[in-house]
């Protein structure tokens, strides 16, 4: 059984998937890939960030889609920037071990080269929590902006990928980082892959 090479994190807004990310980093000393993948994907494009996401919400609206897409070409843009990220996301894995953070890495990567795949997620209060002190979210606002950025992150990965993105099916494991805290989860993948390191 050849190592784990890239660690692919795909979580709950607000639930510490970019911090439990940029740990496991710091502890195999690897580089972490986060929103450098639609920025140098923007920066490829001619675009800014901002516009990418942009594009994002246009095509994920059903609504919208039916009424505009074709006339607006914002399909054809979407789907170029899928294909700008999947090139950065797979030039990332060849230059060597690293974590990757969301844009459906672990998809992307699964022929390429082994890959462990996560999903963060969190309980809805310490998610909230973490949204108000951290992130400046009103509270009464918290509860919406999760379920909508989490509807955002898995229809981005269901059109992508044609799989579940809060399916326990579509990853190798699933960590509660209420339960393990970021640090624990971040152990809980290091050991996972110096495991692959030690095995024959």
């Amino acid at each position: 059984m050849s190592k784990i090479n890239v660690v692919a994190i795909e979580r709950q807004y607000c639930s510490g998937g970019s911090e439990i990310g940029r740990k496991t980093a710091e502890l195999l000393g690897v580089p972490c890939y986060d929103r450098e993948i639609v920025d140098k994907a923007a920066e490829r494009l001619g675009i800014t960030a901002d516009e990418i996401r942009k594009f994002e919400e246009w095509v994920m609206s059903p609504i919208r889609a039916g009424l505009h897409l074709r006339r607006e070409n914002q399909l054809d843009m979407f789907e170029k920037v899928f294909a700008a990220e999947t090139e950065i996301i797979a030039e990332y894995a060849r230059k060597g071990p690293c974590i990757i953070v969301g844009r459906c890495a672990g998809y992307i990567l699964k022929s390429l080269t082994r890959t462990l795949t996560v999903y963060v997620y969190a309980d809805q209060e310490s998610r909230v929590s973490r949204a108000v002190n951290e992130h400046g979210i009103a509270f009464d606002d918290a509860a919406g902006v999760l379920k909508r950025y989490d509807k955002k992150r898995g229809d981005f990965y269901n059109v992508n990928t044609r799989q579940n993105w809060s399916s326990m099916q579509s990853y190798d494991i699933c960590l509660n980082s209420t339960t393990l805290g970021t640090d624990g989860c971040a152990r809980t993948i290091c050991d996972m892959v110096r495991a692959s390191e030690a095995a024959k």
